[in-house]
């Protein structure tokens, strides 16, 4: 199991876990490369129980690849692929500073707050162009990679504290020369709620399924309330029919930018609304590092470590504070007078209560550490089940684990679908976890 402070690859410090799924995790790291040179990165690694499987390992390496021949502002940027004998192979990415726009929406919610359609629109048209960028990227022969993103959603659509848009999340991207492209019986890639019709049925997708989308999910941002110019284009982009929508992303774009002109700074406005309603899930901020020693001479005129002189000058080590009044130290006499009066009768009470623990320990042995349990279903059928990258058996299962968080992943290799989570057990209580492996 993987814990911060953990070094991958040689130059890749863990932090923290930002997110956990069926088939890995991903984190926060801390590139150290030569000398002072420090950057903070994303780490994409497999799960410890999935490692050894050659597909899912595949899918890394495609998506890898996908995204390392994109070069756009508005996409998380491929920085690294490593495949580590210990680890299994390791994406790295941009570092985006922020939160998704899942989580923006959620928090703005709860404190009754609906984004402005010109703020929502303007993601949407940035989201838009990044996706246009991936529609009509070329390989490195040359010839279009076809890629289609599948996974067009609010939880992969990322705001910076800046303000910036990113797309991000091409794990089940459809490009050419995927493995996946093999696998007739592959089902539906994505999910249910921002499906395009034909992409749900588990037919053929392309851009205009990342449109359709994109559509869903620019209503869910601006509300059912928006403006009937901004519906006519989510109607445009989602409509039933493919080739009812937009021609390519980039007509998208410039219909949202028509319809809703953005304000005259939209990133300063993004940032703010991001600072106001999302300011909880922003990573804090790393205290700055100490100060390193300085060795070289003093300047002329300033007395050194060694000089007399710096003695007499000397600043003092704590600040001056006024000597306290009589009244204050009379009082602190009389607390400590009575404390000591009163410490012989409570250590007269409590020896019996000593005393009964030290029989009850030297009866019974050592305490026993706290102890809980997770017990974990699964439909339909039987599936798989993984409690801190161990396995522990078949669905219904009861899982005996000590107290603490523990990464639970529960899947069915015939379904190829896999959930994870994670689960805070507390002592002498049992936990029940119920996964639904059947979409």
């Amino acid at each position: 199991m993987l814990q911060p402070g953990e070094r991958i690859g040689g130059r890749y410090v863990l932090e923290r876990r930002l997110g956990l799924g069926g088939m890995g995790e991903v984190w926060l790291a801390e590139l150290e490369g030569a000398g002072a040179f420090r950057r903070r990165v994303v780490l994409k690694m497999l799960a410890p129980e999935r490692r050894g499987d050659p597909g899912i390992a595949a899918m890394l390496a495609d998506e890898a690849r996908v995204v390392g021949a994109l070069h756009h502002p508005g996409i998380v940027a491929a920085l690294d692929y490593l495949e580590t004998e210990e680890h299994g192979p390791v994406f790295v990415l941009e570092f985006v500073d922020g939160v998704s726009l899942r989580t923006l929406l959620k928090l703005g919610r709860r404190q009754n707050a609906v984004m402005p359609e010109v703020l929502a629109a303007h993601i949407g048209a940035q989201v838009a162009h990044a996706l246009h960028a991936a529609h009509t990227a070329l390989g490195r022969d040359g010839r279009p990679l076809e890629v289609v993103h599948r996974d067009v959603a609010p939880d992969n659509v990322l705001l910076s504290r800046a303000g910036a848009v990113y797309l991000g999340d091409f794990g089940v991207a459809r490009a050419a020369g995927s493995a996946e492209i093999a696998q007739r019986d592959a089902g539906p890639k994505g999910k249910r709620g921002y499906m395009a019709p034909e992409q749900a049925r588990g037919g053929k997708v392309g851009p205009p399924a990342d449109i359709f989308s994109l559509g869903r999910l620019i209503a869910e941002a601006a509300d059912v309330d928006c403006g009937p110019q901004l519906r006519a284009v989510i109607e445009r982009a989602t409509a039933d029919d493919p080739r009812d929508r937009f021609a390519d992303a980039s007509e998208m774009a410039a219909a949202l930018l028509h319809a809703c002109p953005p304000p005259n700074d939209p990133d300063r406005a993004l940032a703010e609304w991001v600072r106001t309603y999302a300011a909880s899930a922003l990573l804090p901020a790393r205290s700055p590092a100490p100060p390193v020693a300085r060795s070289e001479p003093p300047p002329a005129g300033r007395p050194s470590a060694g000089d007399p002189r710096r003695l007499e000058r000397a600043e003092p080590l704590f600040a001056a504070m006024p000597p306290p009044r009589r009244r204050v130290l009379k009082a602190v006499a009389a607390c400590a007078a009575l404390l000591f009066l009163s410490l012989p009768v409570a250590l007269l009470f409590a020896a019996p209560h000593r005393a009964q623990k030290f029989l009850q320990s030297a009866i019974t042995g050592a305490p026993r550490p706290s102890h809980g349990a997770i017990r974990i279903t699964a439909r339909p059928g039987e599936a798989e089940v993984y409690v801190d990258g161990a396995f522990r058996g078949m669905t219904p299962a009861l899982v005996e684990v000590p107290s603490g968080n523990h990464s639970v992943r529960v899947g069915s290799v015939p379904l190829g679908r896999w959930r994870g989570m994670d689960v805070r057990v507390k002592n002498g209580i049992e936990y029940h976890v119920e996964v639904d492996l059947s979409r």
